[in-house]
């Protein structure tokens, strides 16, 4: 009669693959959480581009007034409150204004201003 040898894996080879297994684990999951870090920040700046793109545009199409100077503003938009800057000052052609637009979504007003999530640069007519 013929001994029976058992076929099926030793314990060393089952230790190998739950080593490459947890290490593929942890390369997806860092993977998976740098992609959604991503894609709320780019949510972020979506949003604050729109802000500043509406303020342009209500300054352009005159819904606002554009007065020279700084102001800031607390808006909400997008289910947030959000901090508008804005810095209007005459251009090099006298009959245009040059307004500066940031905005940032920092709670804090002092951090608010030294970091913003968008900044849009343009020109308007200025009223005589």
């Amino acid at each position: 009669m013929k001994p029976t040898t058992e076929q099926g894996f030793t314990l060393l080879e089952v230790m190998v693959a739950l080593a490459i297994f947890a290490t593929l684990s942890i390369a997806l999951f860092s993977a998976v959480q740098h992609i959604a870090i991503n894609s709320a920040n780019l949510a972020e700046r979506t949003q604050a581009a729109w802000i500043a793109d509406n303020r342009m545009n209500e300054l352009r199409a005159a819904l606002r007034t554009a007065t020279t100077g700084r102001d800031e503003e607390r808006i909400e938009f997008g289910g947030r409150r959000w901090w508008l800057f804005s810095t209007v000052e005459a251009a090099a052609d006298a009959r245009l204004l040059q307004v500066e637009l940031r905005v940032s979504a920092e709670t804090d007003p002092q951090r608010a201003r030294q970091y913003s999530r968008a900044r849009l640069l343009g020109y308007i007519e200025a009223t005589p």
